[in-house]
């Protein structure tokens, strides 16, 4: 007869072989699958071979503790009840049980009504649990989609000219960017960084969104579509929230870059005509927590060849201070410089992370002038 593998299997884990061989007969006769382990060293290897669904464990082992072996399984086998069983029924090892992670608490001598009842009890709390995370994964995902598809993709906009490297440590989080055709060969570009790191926080890229497609037209200059943005944020984001924003208006037809900065890192801009890349260092409050906020405005003439970059601070604070991380990213685009920019950026990124994972969203985005 063929071993059904989607029956649960219990792991039973006692020194004392009359008692592991019950124990593990109980359980076979209601339908569980079972494995045995007699000590420390066979529980830990019976929870590699076998990925049990629950662990019915010995306190009291010959070559250690069951406190120990709980709190191993706690770290290396994420959501794996683990139920004590032991002669001893003081309320001290009771407690000392639960603080190394064991759900549950049965004494000596064993009844198997009880065993059966108390396992099958945590493996219904289990199936919970995990339809629980299933969920959550699931609303993390729609959520992340419909995030993506506030955000435009290159070949959604290929005469903006620009290409994008995100990474969401959430999935759907707090950094966001957006791309907007506002006139002949002008385009307006957008890179913006939610305080938090929570999934609630995307929800407010929503509401970014609808300002920055509502403010942004032709005849108003970037700083009074960010100041018409800040006062809308103001009206409706939570005490504490806020958004960090970097507004850069690109009018190819008249060769120059406008770049507004609302507490943001810095732009890059690489010109063919100076060996030397240019922050454009700027002072500028974020939006959202002020009414009066003050946003820096700085104008750069460009050409066709010259290209620019707008990030997040995840990119840049991966490895120690925020000063060391924009040298690693100057010193990046300056060695990708010429590179097609689909393969510049991705390339940027890569050799900023070197080889790190962030902790943080990160967003780089590369537009060609």
């Amino acid at each position: 007869m063929p071993i059904l593998h989607h029956l649960p299997l219990i792991l039973v884990v006692d020194d004392d072989t009359i008692t592991n061989r019950m124990i593990q007969g109980i359980l076979t006769r209601v339908g569980f699958r079972t494995a045995g382990a007699f000590d420390v060293a066979g529980a830990l290897a019976g929870v590699r071979e076998h990925q049990p669904d629950l662990v019915l464990l010995d306190v009291a082992l010959p070559d250690g503790s069951g406190y120990d072996v709980c709190r191993a399984l706690q770290r290396n086998a994420g959501h794996t009840p683990v139920l004590f069983i032991s002669a001893n029924d003081d309320v001290d090892a009771k407690v000392k049980g639960f603080a190394a992670g064991g759900v549950d608490y049965i004494t000596k001598p064993l009844a198997g009504a009880e065993i059966i009842a108390r396992v099958g009890t945590h493996l219904r709390l289990k199936r919970a649990y995990q339809r629980i995370d299933e969920m959550r994964a699931e609303q993390i995902q729609q959520l992340a989609g419909a995030q993506e598809a506030l955000m435009p993709a290159p070949a959604d906009c290929p005469e903006a000219g620009f290409q994008i490297a995100l990474n969401q440590v959430l999935k759907a989080g707090g950094d966001f960017y957006d791309v907007i055709p506002v006139g002949d060969q002008v385009f307006d570009f957008i890179v913006a960084d939610a305080s938090g790191h929570n999934l609630a926080v995307s929800f407010w890229t929503a509401s970014l969104k609808t300002l920055v497609a509502q403010y942004a037209f032709p005849a108003s200059p970037p700083h009074d579509i960010v100041q018409a943005i800040n006062h809308s944020l103001c009206r409706i984001l939570p005490e504490g929230m806020y958004f960090t924003l970097l507004y850069a208006r690109l009018n190819r037809r008249a060769g120059q870059l406008t770049l507004v900065n609302a507490g943001h890192p810095p732009a890059l801009v690489l010109q063919q005509q100076q060996p030397e890349l240019t922050v454009v260092t700027q002072e500028g409050d974020v939006v959202g927590a002020f009414a009066d906020a003050s946003f820096a405005v700085t104008e750069v003439r460009v050409r066709p060849g010259d290209r620019f970059f707008l990030y997040s601070d995840g990119l840049i604070e991966l490895h120690g201070p925020r000063s060391a991380g924009l040298r690693q990213l100057t010193d990046a685009c300056h060695r990708f410089r010429g590179e097609p920019l689909a393969q510049a950026v991705p390339a940027i990124r890569r050799a900023v992370l070197a080889g790190a994972t962030p902790q943080d969203d990160t967003l780089l985005l590369g537009v060609d002038v």
